[in-house]
């Protein structure tokens, strides 16, 4: 009955909105809700990771202090009990000399620094006024009176901690932990208070192993240590007011929001309690960049089921709208439908006909198509037979005849070096004639060109340039092709470029090897070379070369030639370093006459 029902709201709906209610129900409301639970499920534990390692170090600062606190206590101590400072202190001298001589005799605060790198400084301030000042031991004057440490151990026997800003050896203001203790006079029924300074520095290393912050502080009092140089607000205190045991979670500071443990620490001996802070400031900007992480996650889910279901349904309703108009168009007489749906399902059999149809349509305008591909291709021959009309005018045999007889009349006259120069000029001009309607020559002749070019140079530069071909033994330069006339440009922008500030010693090597199906055809020369700068422009003009520049379009037309002709795998790249000279290498693909066969 209640299939019934539903499956009848369902018919009244179109089925478009049928689809956006079937995405509702089965994917959105699911993905939204286990998406939410994970989040939350994942913050959670993120928090709980958090606080669980701020209760853990805090634990372990906590046993460093109690175990720092209670060896300087023991010290303190064990000094305050040695005879030989009560007698010092005890003893009414007659001279100050007396007395400055015992007590530089006496090695017992220079032996306890010496032993503990805990303590910092030992001071001892004594009512006895025949004691001079001396580096340990002080007169207790009108000012020390009115310290605050004074006023606290003159009504107190118990031995406590104080929070003290001394200078250091540069002037500096330094905040350090101070215990102070009555030293017992018995003789002369008096007392001493020995204050025992711990030492910053050793505090930071034994508490600074971990990558939270610790802050330390006295009950009542600022803090006395930080890990951090900018030290947390005063607002940090208030956790630890009225606290018994620990504090552990979120701490809301001024400036901002960590996770960490606050705990109070109190010792034996001392009325004095310890705060211990141990605070994570990377937990809650983890938390939270994680949470948008699983938000931006969540957020694509939703939208590309979305988009997929929006997208999905918007086909599907127009092509069941296209059968209903064909359907109605067929039905009032009208035959001429412009659609298609491809695919063999329901939909696409009531249209098999009309898919014919369109077939045919397409036939006829793949036909045209072909038809202007025929004719491009004509336009293009065309334009082929007047470029070698244009090259035909020059008459080569009328070329050729005309420098053999300049070459003959040079050896008739005696002059051998005009006739060899004629005579390497004739095979470079045949070499270029015959290969300039061709796509490919070996690379035997391409080299054989080069030699002859280079020939010429030297009849004109001399020693001041020379060239070195070399090759793996074991390859057959004939049984390689390459694109026509690629390398002289680049031998040729070598001697006017690279080699044109060289007086002597010029030096161009072609360098020929193959890998992985690569023909690499390395041309240095060791001219004047490029900077970083002049090389990133040759690179940009060599794969962007603008029109109205006639800068290094030889190289640009090679590179282009090689890209057009092997595909953009293939190319040309260029290395230099001013004043060392330049590395010109194309990457060409191995074409051999072998595979060609």
């Amino acid at each position: 009955m209640v299939y019934k029902k539903f499956s009848s709201l369902l018919t009244r709906i179109k089925v478009q909105k049928q689809l956006y209610i079937i995405f509702f129900i089965a994917i959105f409301i699911p993905v939204v809700s286990i998406g939410n639970y994970l989040i939350y499920n994942t913050r959670s534990l993120l928090l709980t990771h958090y606080e669980e390692q701020s209760y853990s170090d805090n634990l372990r600062v906590k046993s460093i202090l109690l175990d720092l606190t209670s060896n300087i206590y023991d010290k303190a101590q064990s000094l305050a009990s040695e005879q030989t400072l009560i007698q010092i202190l005890s003893e009414d001298f007659n001279s100050p000399k007396d007395s400055l001589q015992i007590m530089e005799n006496y090695h017992g605060f220079h032996h306890f620094l010496a032993q503990d790198a805990s303590i910092q400084d030992i001071s001892v301030y004594t009512f006895n006024t025949s004691l001079p000042e001396w580096k340990y031991i002080h007169q207790i004057t009108e000012d020390v009176k009115n310290e605050d440490w004074y006023q606290q151990a003159s009504h107190s026997v118990t031995p406590f901690w104080t929070k003290e800003t001394v200078l250091d050896d540069f002037g500096n203001p330094q905040v350090i932990l101070s215990l102070h203790t009555r030293i017992f006079l018995p003789l002369i029924k008096s007392y001493a208070i020995m204050n025992l300074s711990v030492s910053d520095n050793h505090l930071k290393n034994r508490i600074e192993n971990s990558g939270l912050h610790t802050v330390l502080w006295l009950g009542g009092e600022d803090f006395f240590y930080c890990s951090r140089k900018n030290p947390p607000d005063s607002s940090l205190a208030a956790y630890g007011e009225n606290l018994s045991g620990t504090y552990l979670g979120k701490i809301e500071l001024k400036d901002r929001t960590s996770i960490g443990c606050v705990s109070r620490l109190t010792t034996h001996y001392s009325d004095s309690s310890f705060y211990v802070a141990s605070l994570d400031y990377d937990g809650i900007p983890y938390i939270n960049k994680i949470t948008r992480i699983h938000i931006v996650i969540l957020f694509l889910i939703l939208l590309i089921t979305s988009t997929f279901i929006y997208a999905f349904s918007k086909y599907f309703g127009h092509r069941v709208i296209k059968l209903r108009q064909t359907m109605h168009n067929v039905s009032h007489g009208s035959y001429t439908i412009l659609d298609t749906f491809p695919g063999t399902d329901e939909i696409s059999e009531a249209f098999t006909d009309l898919n014919t149809m369109i077939q045919n349509i397409l036939a006829k305008e793949a036909s045209v198509y072909e038809a202007q591909i025929r004719t491009q291709e004509l336009t293009n021959q065309q334009q082929q037979m007047e470029f070698k009309m244009l090259s035909n005018q020059i008459n080569p045999h009328f070329l050729y005849n005309t420098l053999e007889t300049i070459r003959m009349r040079s050896l008739k006259a005696g002059n051998y070096e005009v006739a060899n120069a004629v005579k390497l000029l004739g095979k470079s001009m045949r070499y270029v004639l015959e290969n300039t309607a061709t796509s490919f020559t070996f690379l035997s002749k391409e080299l054989d060109y080069i030699n002859i070019y280079m020939s010429i140079q030297k009849l004109r530069f001399h020693e001041r340039i020379n060239y070195s071909l070399k090759t793996p033994p074991h390859m057959d330069l004939k049984d390689y092709q390459i694109l026509p006339l690629l390398l002289q440009p680049i031998v040729e922008n070598a001697i006017l470029h690279g080699l044109e500030d060289i007086e002597q010693d010029g030096h161009i090597i072609i360098h020929i090897t193959e890998k992985e199906q690569n023909l690499f055809v390395d041309i240095f020369d060791n001219g004047c070379g490029m900077t970083p700068d002049e090389l990133q422009k040759m690179d940009q003009t060599i794969y962007q070369h603008t029109k109205d520049s006639s800068k290094s379009i030889g190289l640009y037309n090679i590179n282009q030639r090689i890209r057009l002709c092997y595909g953009s795998a293939y190319g040309m790249q260029i290395k230099s370093k001013k004043h060392c000279g330049t590395l010109v290498t194309l990457i060409l693909p191995v074409l051999t006459t072998k595979e060609e066969q």
